[in-house]
């Protein structure tokens, strides 16, 4: 430092000490912790993820349980195959109640109603067990209350607290939970079955959905959410009317009519055509389920930066596609398990697509909004299958593919009219 000036000696000084602090304070900051990555990508806790995450995979695992079962089911209860279908339409129609649940989610609280769909749940699968023949009504209107009570505040819960530019992913994450369900769990419901009876993996089921309440009512968190508090029946109908909303409650109505359709037909058309058994089939659906997942991941990583409407358009349009092409591979059997696959991450993607974008319609009402989309998916859901039945009698797989096809393009439509992207 010699021959410097003596206060530029003491700046330099000054100026190189400030800088190795600040350079060792840099270097000595902790890193970002896995769960606060977590938290920086979906845009909430790594708790919030789990517990919703572990309450929708119980509720899914309770819908999916009775389509791969049917036959010990029906024999179970002492009923035929065709009485017991009736009953899981019983299930299914009990959605047109959503709106009811919905408008309690906005004016009580989101996690009130998702803890009240785990205890209906709850009710319903040990009520099953108790029931014999037509006595299983009652319960099954509670096994069909358990989701229709806890879809909507869950996705107004999610919603509420998410951004809409990472809404996609957080929303999408937690919708896993469906394939989840019957890749790991259907078959070990399957082996408990036939080792046990049916009743035992339903009595397991009422425990493990007791406990998912008592997890949601202790361990998640309580949010602030954006929607009327006091939304009254007359501000209700008047909201339903719009017509964004009544265009959101037609796209689900249109893409559940399409999704009944196939997760009906496909199992009818390879036992007819391929001469495929149980355990066969049980290994396409396994294909399918993976296949979901990858669909239900693709939108959560890749929606946002795509854009919810145009994202949900090209799922719509490739999904449209896909069945419409389904039955030129009839004589190929290796060709028609693939297009199913295929099938099935597209509907996939294109179900969590939508929710997001749902979500944005009336954002001051999410909950009573959702509540309406699920009255839309449970019309459908219920019609689908007696569609596919029917059309399969009448004129083959072409007939349910134009259907199931014509109706994803009517959904692309009224998408592409009405729904709005967010902000």
């Amino acid at each position: 430092m010699q021959g410097l000036p003596c206060d530029l000696t003491k700046q330099t000084l000054h100026s190189g000490s400030l800088f190795s602090e600040e350079t060792t304070l840099a270097q000595i900051s902790p890193l970002p912790t896995w769960p606060e990555k977590i938290k920086a990508f979906f845009g909430i806790s790594l708790q919030v993820i789990g517990v919703v995450f572990l309450a929708r995979l119980i509720l899914d695992i309770g819908t999916r349980t009775v389509f791969p079962f049917i036959p010990q089911l029906a024999a179970g209860l002492g009923l035929s195959v065709v009485n017991f279908s009736w009953l899981i339409f019983i299930r299914g129609i009990i959605g047109m109640a959503g709106p009811v649940f919905g408008v309690w989610s906005d004016r009580y609280g989101r996690r009130k109603m998702m803890a009240v769909g785990l205890l209906c749940q709850t009710l319903g699968v040990v009520g099953l067990t108790l029931s014999w023949q037509w006595w299983a009504v009652g319960p099954m209107l509670l096994f069909g209350l358990g989701l229709t009570a806890f879809i909507p505040p869950q996705q107004a819960y999610i919603s509420d607290q998410v951004a809409y530019q990472r809404r996609g992913r957080a929303l999408a994450i937690i919708e896993a939970s469906w394939a989840v369900a019957a890749i790991v769990f259907l078959p070990i419901i399957g082996w408990l079955i036939d080792n046990f009876g049916w009743r035992l993996p339903f009595l397991l089921l009422g425990l493990f959905s007791l406990l998912g309440a008592l997890l949601v009512w202790r361990y998640l968190p309580p949010a602030a959410h954006l929607s009327q508090a006091q939304l009254s029946w007359t501000e209700m109908r008047r909201l339903s009317l719009r017509p964004n909303v009544l265009a959101s409650i037609a796209v689900s109505l249109l893409l559940f009519v399409t999704v009944d359709c196939f997760i009906s037909v496909w199992g009818i058309w390879l036992s007819a055509d391929y001469g495929l058994e149980a355990a066969a089939l049980g290994l396409v659906a396994t294909g399918i389920g993976l296949a979901e997942l990858a669909g239900s991941g693709s939108s959560s990583l890749f929606i946002d930066h795509l854009g919810k409407r145009r994202g949900s358009g090209l799922g719509l349009l490739l999904s449209a596609l896909i069945l419409l092409l389904l039955p030129l591979t009839q004589a190929v059997f290796f060709l028609a398990v693939a297009t199913l696959i295929a099938a099935g991450a597209l509907l996939e993607f294109t179900i969590v697509s939508l929710i997001p974008l749902y979500s944005e319609q009336v954002p001051e009402a999410r909950g009573t909004l959702f509540s309406l989309v699920l009255l839309g998916a449970a019309i459908g859901g219920a019609l689908g299958a007696p569609i596919a039945a029917n059309l399969w009698e009448a004129t083959g797989l072409w007939g349910v593919c134009l259907v199931a096809g014509g109706c994803l393009l009517g959904a692309l439509g009224l998408m592409g009219r009405f729904l709005r992207e967010g902000s």
